[in-house]
């Protein structure tokens, strides 16, 4: 028994991706895809008509607006409205339901947009305020997910034995390591340049607080990890640690991979944690560079890196997709906004990333983060106390679709200082509210 049959005219690749996503990894249940119309008029167990042709007065049936049956890229007219207090777009007249959910939901997951409407900023990214998750006020709902709750329903309303199993809510903490520390771990000629670029700046403080640690008086004051893995341990997390391996320069800025200090730090965070590669700033379509970066870690650990998280949230797509792939990596963490909290791909369901050029599916599973604390902090410039209210509500709205909360934060914004002072309450109180 092919359990739910559904008929669509032209089994096309951006089908076989939709479906897929939707009814083995958001609603799961087993389902096939035909487009034998006389098999599926024959077939009398549960089905889904997805074409512009009727046949029956009270089948279940979702008209398709064409995009799942067209290739390549082109911009799309978008008008958003409400149904059943969700916005939708691409609708339809008639049938089941009020807009192609497939292909709405494509376009979204697919990042579709970003292929064609890219104002980059300052760093070559898509701005989220270009993004239609943002003009239209969805930016913080987990769009898709919400959408297949709603065909859920209608299914079983028609279909009442149709078995759906559950997914389970998850929360994935991780740590980028862009500067593992402030004065540690840099050579004598960096260490000697730092510290007159301090005295010229009449930074006393900080000179005298460079000398203290160097000569192990003081604590380095980005040495946070000790503090991070008593929380990880009493919440009984695992986290992610991103950990920059590239060469200095002036977005790169951690300490030398083959030194001594980065190479115990990321022997001790393996001890709890799992250890990914956070690619250098100009690497996101260079898989030759991120292969050595991630070499230069690996040889630490007794781990294979298969996770990544592109530093200052940096991608070009397809390429820097394609570019993971090719060299192993089988996670990527990159989908979200450095400028606004929220869903970045409409969806808190894990997914293969969809390539728009190649039009097939790459084996690099795509998790959107929700929330990082340099978004809130930095950019939205939000109290820890506002921070702590908005990123419990992102954390109920997930809950609620059981699906992936995936919070990042850095090392060295849990200093306690300077403009970070009063974050570690927020850290701790989302670690516990998100487990």
């Amino acid at each position: 028994m092919p359990g739910l049959l559904i008929y669509t005219p032209k089994v096309t690749q951006r089908v076989n991706y939709i479906f897929q996503l939707f009814f083995d990894s958001i609603i799961k249940t087993h389902f096939t895809i035909t487009s034998d119309e006389a098999a599926f008029k024959a077939y009398t167990g549960q089905k889904i008509n997805y074409s512009a042709n009727q046949f029956l007065p009270d089948e279940l049936q979702v008209v398709p607006c064409g995009l799942l049956s067209e290739t390549g890229i082109k911009a799309q007219l978008i008008t958003v409205t409400k149904w059943n207090d969700l916005k939708i777009f691409f609708q339809v007249d008639r049938g089941s339901l009020p807009f192609d959910i497939f292909s709405a939901s494509f376009f979204l997951v697919s990042r579709y947009e970003e292929y064609y409407s890219h104002k980059p900023d300052e760093h070559s990214r898509f701005h989220h305020s270009n993004s239609l998750a943002f003009k239209n006020h969805f930016l913080d709902e987990p769009l898709i997910n919400l959408w297949a709750e709603e065909l859920r329903k209608i299914i079983l309303a028609k279909y009442p034995d149709v078995p759906f199993a559950e997914n389970k809510y998850a929360f994935i903490p991780t740590v980028d390591v862009d500067i593992a520390y402030a004065h540690l771990g840099r050579s004598i000629a960096h260490t000697l340049g730092s510290y007159f670029k301090a005295l010229s700046k009449f930074q006393f403080l900080t000179m005298v607080e460079k000398k203290l640690v160097i000569l192990h008086f003081k604590k380095d004051p980005y040495d946070t990890f000790e503090y991070q893995e008593s929380l990880f341990t009493k919440y009984k997390l695992r986290p992610i640690y991103f950990m920059l391996a590239g060469k200095r320069g002036h977005n790169d800025k951690n300490i030398p991979p083959d030194g001594k200090r980065f190479k115990a730090l990321v022997k001790t965070l393996s001890s709890f944690a799992e250890i990914g590669i956070h690619p250098s700033y100009n690497s996101d379509s260079n898989p030759k560079v991120v292969k050595g970066e991630i070499e230069k870690v690996e040889q630490n650990i007794s781990q294979k890196i298969t996770s990544s998280r592109q530093h200052f949230l940096k991608m070009n797509l397809p390429e820097t997709f394609k570019c993971l792939a090719e060299i192993g990596i089988t996670d990527d963490y990159t989908m979200a906004y450095a400028g606004a909290v929220g869903f970045r791909a409409s969806i808190c369901t894990p997914f293969y990333f969809y390539d728009l050029k190649s039009e097939h599916s790459l084996p690099v599973k795509v998790h959107s983060s929700v929330v990082m604390d340099g978004t809130l902090n930095g950019y939205m410039h939000m109290s820890p106390q506002d921070s702590i209210a908005t990123t419990k509500e992102l954390i109920g709205k997930v809950r609620k679709c059981k699906g992936e909360f995936i919070a990042i934060w850095h090392n060295d914004n849990l200093t306690e200082k300077k403009h970070w002072k009063g974050w570690r309450p927020y850290f701790e109180t989302i670690l516990e509210a998100a487990s």
